[in-house]
């Protein structure tokens, strides 16, 4: 597992990986999070379809937002070159599909690499909460603004455009009530099903 980072966080990471003696690529993988004591989440086989909706696991997603194999760690507020990180990066390799955590309409979107994000999608639940897709290779086909989605739909497929462009291909998640970020990784892990996998085995 890597995470992606800008000039300064590669900066940082290169500092560190000298320090313990490790190769210094710049890029913080599962060995160097291990050293630093990090926790990480990683799910050696994910379902390639999107598992069955967790009734009441999370007040703000049903279901997972990448289907297919992932990693990820709480990566939220870690520092990076426009601010604090406000998402999730979840590690997963190029055209994995990215899905609807749940039922809502696309508010914003762009199949046009620009800015930090790329190519993205926001997904605007009924109540306001907004769910934001980044660094995508693609949005799904026949997909546009106010396209009304379910749970569990195909939104677009991971990649690494925008800032990421130089990193690897993840998907950037975020939850937002209205504007107000929401640290997505308690719910990602109440909905990830390889964890619950874990648990009952």
């Amino acid at each position: 597992m890597t995470a992606p980072s800008g000039p300064q966080t590669k900066r940082a990471v290169k500092l560190m990986q000298k320090a313990f003696r490790m190769k210094a690529t710049g890029i913080a993988d599962a060995k160097l999070l291990k050293r630093l004591g990090l926790p990480t989440r990683t799910a050696a086989a994910a379902p390639a379809t999107p598992a069955t909706p967790v009734p009441g696991a999370s007040p703000y997603l049903k279901v997972f937002p990448v289907a297919g194999d992932y990693t990820y760690f709480d990566d939220y507020g870690a520092p990076r070159g426009q601010g604090v990180h406000q998402g999730i990066d979840i590690m997963a390799d190029r055209n994995t599909p990215a899905v609807a955590v749940d039922d809502g309409v696309i508010s914003k979107m762009t199949r046009v690499e620009t800015g930090l994000g790329g190519i993205y999608v926001w997904l605007r639940r009924a109540d306001g909460v907004q769910y934001y897709y980044a660094h995508l290779q693609a949005v799904a086909e026949g997909l546009d603004v106010g396209s009304r989605i379910t749970v569990g739909q195909v939104v677009g497929f991971v990649g690494n455009t925008g800032d990421a462009r130089s990193g690897p291909t993840h998907l950037h998640f975020e939850i937002r009530n209205e504007w107000t970020p929401i640290n997505p990784y308690p719910h990602l892990q109440a909905v990830d099903p390889t964890a619950h996998a874990a648990s009952r085995a």
